[in-house]
């Protein structure tokens, strides 16, 4: 039996992270139940010569028929989710929002040189956004998510070691 097709999205979008988490040479987990909104946290392996282990932790969404106007697309999501992320955390947390095509048969493309992966992932961090706890859990808040914001290498080796307030680009 095939998964349905929300799953097979779900799934394939947290592949999509962990594929550029693996690409950074990132230690990653993934907790076990599923209890804090957080799906994986990244760590930076090896000695940094800091006074902590470089981490973030990530709730990631994927999306297939994105919305936004501009430079920012708005994506909706349940607010017990995005309490999960607003606010200040020990850890970093971070959004990061896969979007995906609709067809789940252009997920992938590959040849003799490559496997593409298509199509794109970008974070934001609600940091400094107060959480939606007046709304109920079960309603939506739109979450804004720069275009700017693409999660590559280098975008996220450098949420693991620097500070990063709301909506700040890499």
């Amino acid at each position: 039996m095939a998964l349905d097709h929300s799953n097979h999205q779900g799934k394939f979008g947290e592949s999509f992270v962990r594929t550029v988490a693996a690409a950074s040479g990132l230690l990653v987990s993934q907790p076990d139940p599923d209890f804090d909104g957080v799906d994986f946290s990244f760590k930076y392996p090896g000695a940094r010569k800091t006074a902590y282990l470089p981490q973030i932790d990530v709730q990631v969404k994927s999306w297939r028929v994105p919305t936004g106007a501009g430079d920012t697309w708005n994506y909706s999501m349940e607010s017990k989710h995005f309490n999960q992320l607003a606010g200040t955390f020990d850890i970093p947390r971070f959004l990061f929002l896969v979007v995906v095509p609709a067809d789940v048969r252009a997920y992938t493309r590959a040849d003799d040189e490559c496997l593409r992966l298509y199509r794109a992932c970008y974070w934001a961090s609600f940091k400094d956004v107060q959480p939606a706890w007046e709304i109920p859990g079960d309603k939506e808040v739109k979450a804004p998510v720069p275009k700017r914001n693409l999660l590559t290498v280098d975008s996220l080796l450098a949420l693991m070691v620097r500070p990063v307030t709301s909506l700040e680009a890499s």
